[in-house]
């Protein structure tokens, strides 16, 4: 059955509200990946290394710094423990 031109546009109201919510998620992602780069990158090791001493594949560690994916905290304990490094939750500044 058609939808009504009220109901398609309901729809589009309702998705895209969750635009903003995922850019919001991609913004977090996006910060993690950085601190993943700049630990990284400041204890000179490659991709690849990074992996090996976290059990992963390169592919999963440029996945994490590209942010197309959201690691789990497993994975970001892995991560911390290989780069010698802490998972914290810190207070945001108002």
């Amino acid at each position: 059955m058609a939808k009504g031109y009220e109901q398609a546009m309901a729809g589009r109201r309702r998705r895209s509200g969750d635009v903003a919510a995922s850019g919001e998620v991609f913004a977090r992602a996006y910060e993690i990946a950085m601190q993943v780069v700049e630990l990284r990158e400041g204890l000179g090791l490659t991709q690849a290394q990074l992996a090996e001493r976290c059990g992963m594949d390169q592919g999963d560690i440029s996945r994490i710094e590209r942010g197309a994916t959201s690691p789990t905290t497993r994975t970001l304990q892995r991560i911390a423990d290989a780069v010698d490094a802490d998972v914290r939750l810190v207070a945001r500044s108002s």
